[in-house]
């Protein structure tokens, strides 16, 4: 496989394209700020039909290729700007573009809609970008319901309890799946059984789902991808943004962002955020236990940005407070805790979450610039499943300087060096004990404290319709005392006109945290038997081909998709749950583990502005040697089909249907109580928008069939029990939910 990315990479260098480069700087117009102007980050700049193009940078600049099929017509713009195309004139090399910002009027007639996905044919690697108008096509309430209407990343519950669901992507759980805040580690840690619920859908602007290994500059993880968030900027955001939502289960959730530019170069944002669900009911399986947890939930954050001649610093904070109560109907926590025998089965988690993020770029010329990374996370979680507690606080920081140098207009290095530390405790209660023997009987305490320094260095070429980035990472785990070498090759050729492949090699690693990690598994009687622990590591090889096809006068684009990608362990955490249905045995292996998954779709307009069609499937082939035996990974469905129908009246009613089809999975260890394989099942959702001017109405409907997982709960008759379990789930627990809500902007 290594051989057929190094034959790629040379026959892309070894095309000669005759091209030139073009630079420039793309600025917002404020007219309220006596005409100044401001650089616009992240601002789209392309070629007119080509679809060839880039984005700007933290100080509004760009640099782009242009070859004779690109034409002469450079298209510049931003949401909520009004889009400006430029004539380039032979020997301009460099152009600056001012965009005003987009006054609205009575009437508008409307030229484009945004789409609500796309796959961008700018980055090297395979992106997919889910924008503003994609997280409005669906209930969205937090980040696991954004991906219901993708079928690059699959959702599913951890347990029939707890309501934590986690995430798949190339046939491997979210684990392996970078979470990132604007590029900087994000969701990691204590947050992997519920950070899905800790993003609301309304903070985010947009999200990113970039499939294989990412770049060195984002460190040595996220081997099968990454998943950046990106949250709404004080730059363009409205100045009043209220969201609320409420559904027949009387789930209520209020979002309100409040913007404000305190001058032309200062301006913050605060979101906040709360919801609340405090009802008992049991629909699924008549088992006697909740089908979804009491919560109460707040949700608070403040970003603040700056924007300089030659410094551009964005800071965040965040607080969260996530309480959350289930289990039999009935339970109360209050009379029932960890170290006092009940005979109702409960389940509670409280977390407190803080975290905090800045960003600092300084430019030195047209030609270099430094940037800062740097965050650091406090969280505290107490939890309880039945007789078992859970008791951790996690302690992180994060650092990475960038420094990056521009030369001979194709050719780009970036160099920095980056730190992570990690310090999380724990505290494991097995079963109940009496208060006062906590410090000698049934509990386990560990401590993990790691220090990853590293160093890194990346080489960029951009050639016209080529381009390589090749880079290498050195970092060191003080816990583990083992070096760790990361290299990367990431390459992407514009092969025709309307014709992109890439292909990425790369390696990365992991430092498992088995408890927090598989948190879920609490909610069973298994014995939970850790043994020794180590770092993963494993290669990723992937290679992928976007085509664009204009049809009828070139107003209507159809987009190909094709990838295939490889996962290839070399040491992996195992979690055996086939070895004994009573017990799960947590330990490390370098036998024979690897995941396959290709994917194919297809998005196209049927009718201009009117119809969007997006069709895609997947096929999965995940295996791992269990006890000497090559088995396929647990819980990973073979096959995905996806269709989504988005339907657009003139922009003032929109309706959106999404349909599902889930392929069987392999089950646990069970003894008997469930087959080897689950299911297949389908899942619709649906939903209709009016818009108003400033306005917008939603109802809607989830899980319109209502396909549900029939006796979620292994031995719910006798929860204390050597045969309770709650944790093999393949389907949905969520019956069929209607739903109402309104967007307000001011």
């Amino acid at each position: 496989m290594k051989h057929i990315f190094i034959g790629f990479f040379l026959l892309c260098l070894s095309h000669s394209i005759f091209s030139q480069t073009l630079s420039g700087t793309v600025l917002e117009y404020d007219a309220k700020a006596r005409n100044k102007t401001s650089p616009l980050p992240f601002a789209n700049v392309y070629w007119l039909k080509t679809l060839t193009g880039t984005t700007t940078d933290d100080f509004g600049k760009f640099t782009l290729e242009q070859t004779p099929a690109d034409g002469n017509r450079l298209v510049v713009s931003y949401v909520g700007y009004t889009s400006d195309t430029i004539d380039v004139k032979p020997g301009d090399n460099n152009i600056t573009i001012i965009l005003s910002e987009n006054i609205m009027l009575d009437e508008v007639q409307i030229i484009q809609r945004q789409q609500g996905a796309y796959i961008s044919r700018l980055t090297s690697l395979k992106t997919e970008v889910i924008t503003s108008v994609g997280l409005c096509q669906l209930a969205c309430c937090d980040l696991a319901e954004s991906f219901e209407n993708s079928a690059t990343v699959d959702v599913g519950y951890a347990d029939a309890v707890s309501g934590a669901k986690q995430i798949q992507m190339l046939g491997l759980t979210g684990l392996y799946t970078q979470l990132m805040y604007e590029n900087m580690p994000f969701l990691r840690g204590l947050s992997a059984p519920y950070g899905l619920s800790y993003v609301p859908g309304s903070f985010m602007e947009s999200i990113q789902i970039a499939k294989g290994t990412s770049t060195v500059i984002n460190g040595f993880e996220g081997l099968a991808g990454q998943i950046n968030l990106e949250y709404r900027k004080p730059q363009t955001a409205d100045p009043w943004f209220i969201n609320l939502f409420f559904n027949n289960e009387l789930k209520m959730e209020a979002n309100v962002i409040a913007n404000s530019r305190i001058n032309e170069r200062l301006g913050t944002t605060t979101f906040i955020h709360g919801s609340m669900f405090n009802q008992e009911m049991d629909h699924v399986g008549n088992d006697g236990f909740m089908d979804h947890p009491k919560y109460k939930k707040l949700n608070l954050v403040n970003r603040w940005s700056y924007d300089g001649d030659n410094y551009r610093n964005i800071s965040t904070l965040m607080f969260l407070v996530d309480d959350k109560t289930g289990g039999q109907m009935g339970f109360n926590p209050q009379n029932n805790t960890w170290h006092s025998q009940s005979p109702v089965w409960g389940f509670t988690n409280r977390v407190y979450r803080a975290q905090a993020f800045t960003k600092n770029g300084f430019v030195f010329d047209d030609e270099s610039n430094l940037g800062t990374q740097l965050s650091a996370t406090y969280a505290d979680m107490k939890a309880m499943y039945g007789v078992r507690g859970y008791d951790a606080i996690e302690k992180n920081f994060y650092a990475n300087i960038i420094y990056e140098k521009s030369f001979a207009e194709d050719h780009k290095l970036n160099a920095g060096a980056s730190l992570q530390y990690n310090n999380i405790e724990e505290r494991y209660i097995p079963y109940y004990v009496n208060i006062e023997d906590i410090k000698s009987l049934g509990f386990t305490t560990s401590k993990k404290i790691e220090n990853v320094p590293g160093v890194f260095s990346q080489y960029t070429y951009s050639g016209g319709k080529t381009s390589v980035v090749l880079g290498l990472r050195y970092d060191y785990n003080t816990l583990y005392e083992q070096s760790l070498f990361t290299p990367r090759l990431h390459v992407k050729r514009d092969v025709f006109e309307y014709g992109t492949i890439r292909g990425s090699i790369g390696k990365a690693y992991r430092s498992p945290i088995p408890l927090a990690e598989n948190l879920g598994l609490m909610a069973s009687s298994r014995r939970l038997e850790l043994g020794n622990l180590g770092l993963e590591d494993a290669w990723n090889y992937g290679i992928n081909y976007v085509h664009n096809f204009f049809i009828g006068d070139n107003e209507r684009v159809l987009t190909l998709s094709f990838d295939a990608y490889r996962t290839d362990f070399r040491n992996q955490l195992i979690v055996n749950l086939d070895r004994d249905a009573h017990a799960a045995y947590f330990y490390m292996s370098d036998e024979k583990s690897f995941a396959n998954s290709l994917q194919l779709e297809i998005r196209t307009d049927v009718l201009e502005n009117l119809w969007a069609l997006t069709l895609a499937g997947r096929y999965n082939d995940s295996k791992q040697t269990i006890d000497g035996k090559l088995r396929d990974k647990l819980y990973v469905s073979k096959w995905k089909f996806l269709m989504v129908n988005n339907l657009n009246f003139n922009n003032k009613w929109m309706f959106d249907l999404t349909s599902q089809y889930n392929g069987k999975v392999r089950l646990p260890n069970t003894n008997g109580a469930r087959s080897d394989y689950s299911e297949p099942y389908p899942m619709f959702f649906a939903q209709l928008t009016k818009r108003f001017k400033k306005l917008d109405v939603y109802v809607g409907c989830e899980n319109i069939f209502n396909t549900v997982q029939e006796n979620p709960i292994i031995g719910y008759e006798n929860p204390f029990g050597p045969t309770f379990d709650a944790t093999v789930i393949y389907g949905s627990l969520m019956p069929r939910m209607f739903y109402v809500g309104l967007r307000l902007t001011l």
